[in-house]
């Protein structure tokens, strides 16, 4: 969750298909999948389900403020829905260039970012947060997490993502990587805490990573 804390870039590539020229390796990375997390997020109370591997799917949990929300995988029959939540964003609310804001370029993104894995949180009928994981060219697979602004500072992002994890583990992805503002902070506390390493830096941005099979 978090809006404005990321610098601008290009949108999500996956295996070179998107637009038809937009290339991603290891070493020339143009992110677009980008943590939204702005702040620490309150502790979440989670439904007394039994867990083999933390989180099952789908969900419910109650966030900070009391509101009971849905954590689920993702289905085409949910692509409107998402397509709402990400029109909602001000633009103040994107980072690094997404979710991005003309109507062809949001289609051909989320086109993207719905054939990988990835999870939805849902309250009241509404998709409320996203996250996916984007197979790059080399295997591994880029962390996108986005909350709606009336839900960050709750819970919902750190439970959001860890319940992407336990998906991404039961989708074969075995090592995800991310891209964070380097003065952000409190996202990278969020990351340190749900088991992501710092790996390498620009002027502007961290870069870290961690296997999903731990």
């Amino acid at each position: 969750s978090g809006s404005n804390l990321i610098r601008p870039c290009t949108t999500f590539q996956k295996n070179d298909l998107l637009q038809g020229q937009l290339k991603l390796s290891r070493d020339d990375r143009r992110h677009v999948s980008r943590s939204t997390e702005e702040t620490p997020e309150a502790p979440t109370v989670r439904d007394p389900v039994a867990r083999s591997d933390g989180v099952t799917l789908p969900h419910a949990s109650a966030d900070g403020d009391g509101r009971v929300v849905d954590f689920r995988p993702y289905e085409p029959s949910d692509r409107e829905a998402v397509r709402s939540f990400y029109e909602s964003f001000e633009p103040t609310d994107r980072s690094q260039g997404v979710p991005p804001a003309a109507p062809t370029a949001l289609d051909e993104w989320l086109s993207t970012v719905t054939a990988a894995p990835s999870v939805v949180a849902t309250h009241d009928d509404r998709v409320v947060g996203h996250v996916t994981f984007v197979p790059d060219r080399s295997g591994e697979h880029e962390l996108g997490l986005f909350v709606a602004p009336a839900y960050r500072r709750a819970g919902v992002g750190t439970e959001l993502l860890q319940t992407g994890l336990t998906h991404a583990r039961q989708s074969a992805v075995s090592t995800v990587w991310l891209s964070v503002e380097r003065e952000n902070e409190a996202a990278r506390r969020l990351f340190r805490r749900t088991g992501f390493v710092e790996t390498s830096e620009t002027a502007f941005t961290v870069y870290a990573t961690r296997s999903v099979d731990v």
